[in-house]
């Protein structure tokens, strides 16, 4: 059999021209079956030539020959042909359609691949392994709109591209279970983008702090103690679940209406500039709170019935309350009553970026009954900002959401009403104004639909939950039943990519990360730490201190 070279400018390998390994026997408009002979697929399968491509395998590509050049597929599942219990001569194998690619001689690989199938295979059409330069012509495209991110299943030597701005311009998705290389997945995907574009505009929302050691070099670190979000960016809704909470008494509704007339009251005394008739109690104005605390004291004292006092004096002491605990006083310190939104937006938003693209935003120190109000202003100051600037210094904002259960939840949990709504509106909207979203969670099932079926394009990695795996199946881009067929089997660092981002539904093991650019995972090595015995009880002090101080 003739041989030739691959296309490959590096590391060049010698590849054999393609077999035949069986033919179709029946078509569908979304699948085909295949009649193979089990010894021609275990010649390939047990060559020692390593640039063969072998077949017989779930997930591997084959190609139809058809008039307009090859249909691609994928190997879905296989089965015996024979009813009896002899040893296996044929097998039929269940192919789910990639795409259609048809010869070009002046392109690098020789084809040209595009989704959807423009001309169906017949019974009877032959069916081929695929070459190394057919896998690149699928996967391997490497230009300023492409990056790697791993290597093609199952011979792993194809790179596996994602289209840059397919991938953030429709959002996407990091799903899998707990151990599997989430955040390293994301970690990954975010310094192959900065990589190709230093100039970007990134913000994480890190609730147990592993990214900071991740973007040391390349992004600007948050927590409590540098972090400045000033009480009055907050919108009404979130002035609601901050001051009142979200218990349900008809009190509550009184509490709303006054806090309603108050702070628009000091909105309006704050303006100078702005005509009344266009400030609301969502406007971001900054105002004081002292001017909301005289007004209810004001209110309260014009009231002749004391039974109605009730709902004022717990505004004031909520107020005198957030005012003096120092866990909320990187929102309620007093030099935050001037306007300083300029420098918000600047430093969480890079602008200008100073080689440093990504914000990593620490909410592990955030008290936890304000961090759904945090995440919400964040969001909602990433929308707004991107909705109200124009002209030609405008740019684009990824918004990455860890732990995106959390703060999108399926239930309609009302902790979590004012975040849920904001991200939800980015999933949604978001793409119009240039502000991407990027989703991560152990529990896709937990999370939104509404949000998740927004991501065009999803990495999911293993799964062992059925109820996560047909959450999963319901909102993919892709229907691929076979790519879905192998989520409980993949390995860590592993991932099934489908949707906008990729050319095709593909099978890919993702890059390793160097030490210093990899999320500190804080797994504690038992095996290790159990072996040894606490010389110095120091610790103890500076962990209560830390404890009392709320900071590292």
């Amino acid at each position: 059999m003739t041989k030739k070279t691959a296309s490959k400018k590096t590391n060049p390998v010698i590849v054999e021209i393609p077999k035949e390994i069986g033919f179709v026997t029946q078509v569908s408009g979304k699948d085909t079956i295949v009649l193979c002979d089990v010894n021609e697929l275990n010649k390939s399968r047990h060559a020692d030539d390593s640039s063969r491509l072998p077949a017989g395998q779930i997930g591997a590509i084959v190609k139809i020959k058809v008039n307009k050049g090859f249909v691609f597929a994928t190997v879905r599942e296989i089965t015996r042909q024979e009813e009896s219990t002899g040893p296996v001569q044929h097998v039929l194998m269940f192919l789910d359609y990639l795409g259609q690619g048809i010869r070009a001689p002046y392109s690098p690989t020789g084809v040209s691949f595009d989704r959807g199938i423009a001309d169906f295979p017949t019974p009877g059409q032959l069916v081929y392994e695929v070459t190394f330069d057919d896998l690149d012509s699928i996967f391997g495209v490497n230009d300023t709109n492409h990056f790697h991110v791993g290597t093609v299943f199952p011979q792993h030597i194809t790179p596996a591209s994602i289209k840059t701005d397919n991938l953030l311009g429709k959002h996407f998705a990091v799903l899998g279970s707990t151990g599997t290389g989430k955040s390293c997945t994301v970690a990954l995907i975010i310094h192959r983008i900065v990589e190709r574009m230093p100039k970007g505009h990134i913000i994480i929302l890190d609730p147990h702090n592993e990214y900071t050691s991740a973007f040391a070099e390349r992004g600007e670190h948050f927590d409590t103690s540098n972090l400045r979000l000033p009480y009055w960016m907050m919108n009404f809704e979130e002035h609601v679940e901050m001051f009142i909470g979200i218990r349900r008494t008809a009190e509550r509704e009184v509490e709303i209406d006054i806090l309603r007339r108050g702070l628009y009251a000091a909105r309006v005394d704050a303006a100078t500039n702005i005509q009344a008739e266009k400030i609301t109690v969502n406007s971001p104005i900054p105002y004081k709170l002292s001017f909301l605390r005289d007004y209810l004291d004001h209110n309260m004292g014009m009231l002749d019935n004391p039974d109605r006092v009730t709902p004022f004096l717990r505004l004031i002491a909520k107020i005198d309350e957030l005012k003096r605990d120092v866990r909320f006083s990187f929102m309620f310190s007093g030099m935050l009553a001037h306007d300083n939104l300029k420098d918000v937006i600047k430093n969480l938003l890079r602008f200008p970026v100073e080689n440093k693209p990504v914000s990593t935003i620490d909410l592990s120190g955030v008290p936890s009954e304000i961090v759904n109000v945090v995440v919400s202003m964040i969001s909602r100051l990433v929308f707004d900002f991107a909705v109200w600037s124009k002209g030609d210094d405008a740019r684009p904002i990824l918004l990455v959401c860890e732990e995106a259960h959390r703060y999108v939840p399926t239930a309609e949990d009302a902790v979590f009403s004012s975040t849920k709504k904001a991200i939800e509106r980015i999933a949604k909207e978001g793409r119009k104004y240039g502000v991407s979203l990027g989703l991560v969670s152990q529990r896709p099932a937990d999370i939104s639909e509404s949000a998740l079926s927004q991501c065009g394009t999803i990495f999911a990695m293993r799964m062992n939950n059925d109820r996560d795996q047909k959450f999963v199946a319901a909102v993919m881009p892709e229907g691929s039943k076979g790519a879905l067929s192998s989520l409980s089997s993949l390995q860590n660092r592993e991932a099934l990519v489908v949707g906008e981002g990729v050319r095709a539904p593909v099978r890919v093991l993702l890059d390793k990360l160097d030490e210093n650019k990899r999320p500190s995972g804080g797994n504690p090595t038992y095996s290790e730490d159990w072996q040894k015995d606490t010389e110095n009880d120091n610790f103890i002090k500076d962990t209560i201190e830390n404890w009392r101080n709320q900071g590292r």
